[in-house]
């Protein structure tokens, strides 16, 4: 659902994310006012855009000026090829040799990181009569997957990029800890990074693109934005988890707001119980608010018993056990009283993700990929 800010609540009936495209937009033009000129962006729209929706992000972030979208995975990329976006995607990380197919029917750029994945991908190719572009990957670091930096894997580097039907577009690694304070690692994977490129330029091997810049780096290192960076949470109008400050002036915006309401009201006497285990025992006469949102929707049953969601603008503790499709919450001590139908505010611009990240010992990335399907997107803005 497309919409405007005013009157949105009519547009659903328990909880919604309200997706702000405005304010992404705005966070596109922050990022690239602190991107080096020259310098393309990619913008992250893995795991359903963090939570927001891929399609509509993507629409807005291209709009923008995105030089092209990064997946997680070859159905994420399908889904908005089927969708009419026709702008360069590449995968980030592991496809299945059985996909390959799709790989090459739509267009999607491939993560290679053995000889053996390039094989099959120039196979396939050439069954289809097309040519794929590939981004080779580089474990610079962050040990995860990537051909290794040692000099040990550089024929294998170059028997890939030389293979029938292989256009080796791109290079790159990915930042283990910009987000610290802990630069001499990062300036070190920077280090090895450029060191691979230039004895494949030796070898006659070059690519048009390499990044190696995610959010952290975007913002902490300027130096390293090298031909693309790729933007991921920060589009979102969130920053790294404890992300030292940026050298760079930006002013983020969030994109996510997730909304409740209430759909009940009542008052019950002293020593009640509330919610499943009787965890909740009332000290006092209590006003006992439900709220229509639940574990089955993003909201973590670890957060049961004193997290307090917005009603009001006010701070209300949850009392008892957050259940599947509701929750209990105190707000007895409320000036205003609440009525069936207002608004609950889980998090958002009145309150930052990160606070049900700390309440977790969790990361931001995670609170808004786990809002839950059932809980309606609607989009404002743009």
């Amino acid at each position: 659902m497309t919409g405007n800010k005013a009157g949105f609540e009519n547009y659903f009936d328990r909880s919604c994310v309200e997706i702000d495209l405005d304010a992404l937009k705005h966070n596109f033009e922050e990022i690239k006012k602190a991107t080096t000129p020259g310098t393309e962006i990619l913008a992250v729209v893995k795991a359903d855009a963090y939570g927001h929706g891929a399609l509509e992000t993507a629409k807005t972030l291209i709009d923008s000026g995105a030089a092209g979208l990064c997946l997680a995975t070859i159905d994420e990329a399908v889904e908005l090829r089927k969708h009419g976006i026709d702008v360069p995607m590449m995968t980030l990380g592991f496809t299945d040799p059985s996909r390959f197919v799709d790989a090459v029917k739509y267009d999607v750029e491939q993560a290679v990181y053995s000889f053996e994945i390039a094989k099959m991908l120039s196979d396939e190719a050439a069954s289809q009569g097309k040519t794929i572009r590939i981004h080779i990957k580089l474990d610079t670091g962050m040990g995860r997957i990537g051909f290794k930096t040692d000099g040990s894997e550089t024929e294998d580097i170059v028997r890939s990029c030389t293979l029938p039907g292989i256009e080796p577009y791109g290079i790159f690694s990915h930042f283990a800890v910009a987000d610290t304070d802990d630069d001499e690692y990062t300036r070190k994977q920077f280090a090895l990074f450029m060191k691979q490129i230039d004895e494949l330029a030796q070898r006659g091997i070059s690519f048009q693109k390499r990044h190696i810049c995610n959010s952290a780096g975007i913002l902490r290192f300027p130096e390293m934005h090298l031909d693309m960076v790729r933007a991921g949470i920060i589009l979102y109008g969130l920053m790294p988890p404890g992300c030292p400050e940026p050298v760079v002036d930006i002013d983020l915006k969030p994109v996510m707001n997730w909304y409740a309401k209430v759909i009940h009201v009542k008052t019950v006497p002293e020593g009640t119980t509330v919610s499943y285990g009787r965890h909740f025992t009332a000290q006092r006469q209590t006003e006992v608010t439900t709220v229509g949102i639940g574990y089955a929707d993003g909201l973590s049953r670890r957060l049961s018993n004193g997290f307090e969601l917005l009603i009001g603008g006010k701070r209300c503790p949850i009392i008892g056990n957050i259940c599947m499709d509701m929750c209990m919450v105190d707000t007895t001590d409320l000036e205003v009283r609440p009525k069936i139908g207002d608004r609950v505010t889980v998090f958002g611009s009145a309150r930052s993700a990160d606070e049900l990240a700390e309440a977790l010992g969790t990361i931001n990335y995670e609170i808004t990929c786990d809002v839950g399907k059932r809980v309606r997107r609607l989009y404002v803005g743009a």
